[in-house]
Order: structure tokens, then C-alpha cells, then sequence
């Protein structure tokens, strides 16, 4: 990975791709700004924090997804404000591309990124962007489940129980690799399936399938801890792992296996009402007062 600085902010590139040099000397030229256009954005995929531009990259000779930071024109004052200062501490691109990394190191396949900068115009106008390869693969876990709840499969059960296993299995090698990614559901996992009717589809065809991670925005390295330790905050991606409806002690049950007890569902439940945080506790508390259908399961 090389790490430096230009002209208007940091800039680190992967070393994985040969074309590195060439994409340290467009960054450094601006042309990245040519990529801001209306014609590229990925409307339906791009958030209120950040926009999505999708391109073909002639020195990677792929195509690839543009990142960018940038505050929704939607958000009430008050909001664009708080994002404003949260982003003067955190930056959620940069996150996204060291945790990619690392991912990588751990073997699981996730998104691969070729670059991180920052553009400041001034102190005030800063954005930070991450370029990563596009996955080709289009198909959502979330997406998946929902063609299989809707058909009628005689092996429903046992797809959705392969589904969440492959799933689980990500998010232990994470943990394995002392990293948390925080926001592992099903809308952030894509698979390489590709079926005509989901009926056709076995249990062998999901174990055999490509599972990739994507929106690493929260992946953080975790602490060397001793082993309670450590499980005790791992269990706070479990929170976000959302697999075919089931749930959320179905899911603790599949990833501790033989090694299940009692007390980590009451660790699962301390995270799932808000962990350490009195804003999300009450959140929570209120949730379950006005809305019982939303109470954790």
C-alpha cells in the first residue's frame, strides 16, 4: 500500500493493482472530478452520505465504483451539521478501504480496493473518496432469501439454513482475523447465483457459490483480548446480521455452535438494546413501548 500526500489531501493506493502509478497521477490531476457527473451516479444505490459513480477505469481495465462523501441536499440544516463535525472524526471511506484490506489478508472476498484520497478545497469543503473494483455479482442475500420465501420449494428450510451458515461463517472468519465489520445483513452481502427459478436451486448450489462482502464503511480492527473478552464485543456484529427472517438467537446459535451458552443471548440482548450507548437504550426502550412488533427476537 502506498501512502502519501498531494496537493489537496492524503492519498493511499493498493499495490495489488500494477497500474497503481497511474492512478496515483490521476488523482493528483483531478480527472476523478470529471467522474462527478449525473450520467455515471448509481441513483438507486447512492445514500444521503455518500454517491456512487460508476465507470469502466482504462488502466485497471475493469470497471470500478467511485465513492464519494458527500451530504445529501435532502438533510434538514441541523443534520447536515451533525454530519459535518461527525465527519471531521471519522471517515467512513477510509474505514472502507483499510478494512478491505485486511479482509483481503483474511481471505474473505469483499470488495478490492485500488484507492483512498481526500479533495480540500478549503478547511470547511472536504470530501474523501475510495475506488474499488466493481463485484459484477448483482444478487443480495436479502434478495435471494425473498425469491425463496416466495416460491414453493419443498427445501425452503434447508436453503434458508445453508444461506444463514455461509453467512455466519463470514462473520467468524472476521472475528477470526480480529477485525468487526458491524453491518454484515443481507443487503450487504452479493452472491454469484445465477438461476432461471429458484425452485432449482439446492443447498449444493449455495455452498458452491461466490458470498462477497460489501460496504465496509464500518470495519474496524479489533483489540487483542482474552477470549470471553473479545466475544463479548464480537457480538455486537450480530446485531446487523439479518439472514432470511430467522432469528437473532437462531443466528448466535449457528455461529457458537457446540460452544452456545445461555449468557451470550443476554449479551446478544445488551448489544441488540443499545450495548453501552444511553441514546440507543432509550431509543430501544421506546421502540418496544410504542412499536412491540420491532422487539428483538
Amino acid at each position: 500500500m502506498n501512502k502519501q500526500t498531494y496537493s489537496h489531501g492524503k492519498l493511499l493506493t493498493s499495490k495489488a493493482f500494477p497500474s497503481h502509478k497511474l492512478t496515483e497521477q490521476w488523482i493528483q490531476d483531478k480527472h476523478f472530478l470529471k467522474c462527478e457527473t449525473t450520467e455515471l451516479l448509481l441513483g438507486k444505490k447512492s445514500r444521503k452520505r455518500n454517491k456512487l459513480y460508476c465507470f469502466y477505469y482504462l488502466p485497471t481495465g475493469c470497471n470500478v465504483i467511485m465513492k464519494v462523501s458527500q451530504i445529501s441536499e435532502d438533510y434538514r440544516f441541523r443534520r447536515k451539521v451533525n454530519l459535518f463535525i461527525t465527519s471531521l472524526f471519522k471517515d467512513y471511506n477510509y474505514r472502507s478501504y483499510i478494512g478491505s484490506m485486511r479482509l483481503h489478508h483474511a481471505n474473505v472476498d469483499t470488495i478490492k480496493p485500488i484507492a483512498y484520497w481526500t479533495f480540500k478545497r478549503s478547511w470547511l469543503n472536504r470530501k474523501s473518496y475510495i475506488l474499488y473494483q466493481k463485484v459484477e455479482d448483482k444478487l443480495t442475500v436479502s434478495e435471494l432469501c425473498n425469491n425463496i420465501d416466495q416460491s414453493n420449494g419443498p427445501n425452503k428450510d434447508e436453503l434458508v439454513n445453508t444461506i444463514a451458515i455461509r453467512c455466519v461463517e463470514i462473520v467468524k472468519k472476521i472475528h477470526a482475523a480480529n477485525i468487526r465489520h458491524d453491518d454484515p445483513h443481507g443487503g450487504n452481502i452479493l452472491t454469484n447465483l445465477n438461476y432461471q427459478d429458484v425452485t432449482e436451486l439446492g443447498t449444493e448450489n449455495i455452498n458452491n457459490a461466490r458470498f462477497t462482502l460489501i460496504d465496509n464503511d464500518r470495519c474496524t480492527s479489533a483489540r487483542t483480548l482474552p477470549k470471553a473478552l473479545k466475544r463479548f464485543f464480537d457480538l455486537k456484529c450480530l446485531v446487523r446480521l439479518s439472514v432470511c427472517g430467522l432469528s437473532r438467537q437462531k443466528l448466535l446459535q449457528l455461529y457458537l455452535g457446540e460452544e452456545y451458552k445461555a449468557y451470550w443471548w443476554y449479551v446478544l440482548s445488551f448489544w441488540s438494546s443499545g450495548g453501552f450507548s444511553v441514546r440507543k437504550r432509550i431509543n430501544s426502550v421506546l421502540k418496544q413501548v410504542f412499536h412491540p412488533s420491532m422487539r428483538a427476537v
